[in-house]
C-alpha cells in the first residue's frame, strides 16, 4: 500500500518518520516547507509505502518542468520532476531486504508514470547514510567531503578532537574577553539575521543563499528543541552566532554569521565549540557540519568547517532519469529554444 503525505500536513509526515531509528532532522515536514518556497511551483511530498511491518518513506520536492527561452518567453510542459531539498535526505527504509526495496520502487516507478515524472535527483544523508537504498537505475556519485562530528562523551574529548589551531583559537577567544551561549531562538533571531545578512553581503554570496521571512517562520515553526541558536559577545555586543537543527541524535550546522573583526579573535571557533558542546550534553551524537560553497577539497569555507568538526564523511547525491522518452522530449525543446545541438550537461538543465 502506498500513499502520498504533503509536507503541510505536518503530523501524519512526522508520525511515518518514527519509525526510523535514523531519520535526518532535513527528512522533516517543515524544512521540506523552507523549500517549497523557494523552488517555484514545486510541490513538498513524501511518498510511503507499506507492506507488512516494513516502511519505505521518500520526501522530497514535486516540480512542474518549466523552460525558460532565450527571448524570455516561459514555456510550459506536461512532465514533472523530482529533487530532494538543499541539504540531505533521500529515502529510509526500515528493512534493507532487496526484494521489499525492489517491489517499494516499482510501486513507485508506477506513481512516477503517472505524474509524469522524467527526472529525479536525490541529495543523500549523511546522518541516514541511505546511498544504498537508492533505485536500481539510480547513478550514486559521490560529490564531495563533508565535515562532521561524532560528539564523544567529555567536552574535553570534544575539544581534543579538533585540530591544535583551532583549540588555540578557542583560548584566544575567551583570553580576548568572548563569551558563548545558548540563546533563546525566538529572541534574538531578528539580531541573528541582520548579523547573517550582513555577513554574506561581505563574503558576496549568491542570491540564493537570502531568506526571507516566510523562510524564518517557517524554520520558527519546528518543535521545540530542534531550531537552536548560538551566539558570542563581546560585553553586550552580538559579534558571532552558530545555528543548528536537531533531530534525535542527529544535527546540522545550518547557518552561521561573523562580524569580519571577531573572526581573527576566533569568534566563529568559540560559537561553532558552543554549540557542539551544548549538543553534545543533550545527547545528540552526530552533527553534520557541512561542506563547502564548491566540490573543492581546498574550498575556504570547508577549511573553516573542517577546522571545527572532528573528522569527514563522503556525501552522495543520486541521479536518474525516469522517463526515457519524456526527457528527450523536454530536452528537443530545449535544443530548439535555444538554437542549439548540444546536449544538457546536467540532469536537471531547465531550472
Amino acid at each position: 500500500m502506498s500513499v502520498v503525505i504533503p509536507a503541510t500536513d505536518v503530523r501524519e509526515w512526522r508520525t511515518h518518520l518514527d519509525v526510523f531509528a535514523r531519520a535526518d532532522v532535513c527528512h522533516m515536514p517543515e524544512y521540506h516547507q523552507t523549500y517549497e518556497t523557494r523552488t517555484d511551483g514545486a510541490k513538498a511530498v513524501m511518498w510511503c509505502f507499506e507492506e507488512g511491518s516494513h516502511q519505505f518513506c521518500y520526501p522530497f520536492l514535486l516540480t512542474n518542468v518549466v523552460l525558460g527561452g532565450a527571448d524570455g518567453a516561459i514555456h510550459q510542459t506536461a512532465y514533472s520532476d523530482i529533487s530532494s531539498i538543499y541539504g540531505y535526505s533521500g529515502p529510509l527504509s526500515t528493512t534493507d531486504d532487496k526484494d521489499f526495496l525492489e517491489r517499494a520502487w516499482r510501486s513507485f516507478d508506477e506513481w512516477c508514470a503517472g505524474n509524469r515524472v522524467i527526472a529525479e535527483f536525490i541529495r543523500f544523508s549523511v546522518y541516514a547514510d541511505n546511498r544504498h537504498l537508492a533505485h536500481a537505475d539510480c547513478i550514486v556519485e559521490s560529490n564531495r567531503e563533508v565535515a562532521v562530528s561524532f560528539l564523544p562523551d567529555s567536552d574535553e574529548d570534544l575539544l581534543q578532537g579538533l585540530g591544535k589551531k583551532t583549540r588555540n583559537m578557542i583560548r584566544k577567544a575567551e583570553q580576548s574577553g568572548l563569551i558563548a551561549c545558548e540563546l533563546d531562538v525566538r529572541e534574538w533571531l531578528p539580531a541573528f539575521r541582520s548579523l547573517y545578512d550582513e555577513t554574506m553581503r561581505r563574503n558576496q554570496s549568491p542570491s540564493f543563499f537570502d531568506y526571507n521571512d516566510r523562510y524564518y517562520d517557517l524554520l520558527l515553526s519546528l518543535p521545540q528543541g530542534e531550531l537552536q541558536l548560538f551566539g558570542v559577545f563581546q560585553g553586550d555586543r552580538f559579534v558571532s552566532s552558530a545555528m543548528a537543527l536537531v533531530h534525535g541524535q542527529g544535527a546540522l550546522y545550518h547557518l552561521g554569521a561573523s562580524l569580519q573583526e571577531f573572526s581573527s579573535l576566533g569568534a566563529g571557533n568559540l560559537g561553532m565549540y558552543e554549540m557542539s558542546r551544548s549538543l553534545r550534553i543533550q545527547g545528540v551524537k552526530f552533527l553534520n557540519v557541512g561542506g563547502g560553497r564548491t566540490t573543492d577539497a581546498d574550498d575556504p569555507l570547508l577549511r573553516f568547517k573542517k577546522s571545527n568538526a572532528t573528522g569527514t564523511a563522503p556525501y552522495y547525491i543520486g541521479k536518474r532519469v525516469v522517463n526515457s522518452d519524456g526527457y528527450r522530449e523536454v530536452a528537443k525543446i530545449w535544443q530548439d529554444l535555444y538554437k542549439t545541438t548540444a546536449r544538457p550537461e546536467k540532469l536537471i538543465f531547465y531550472r
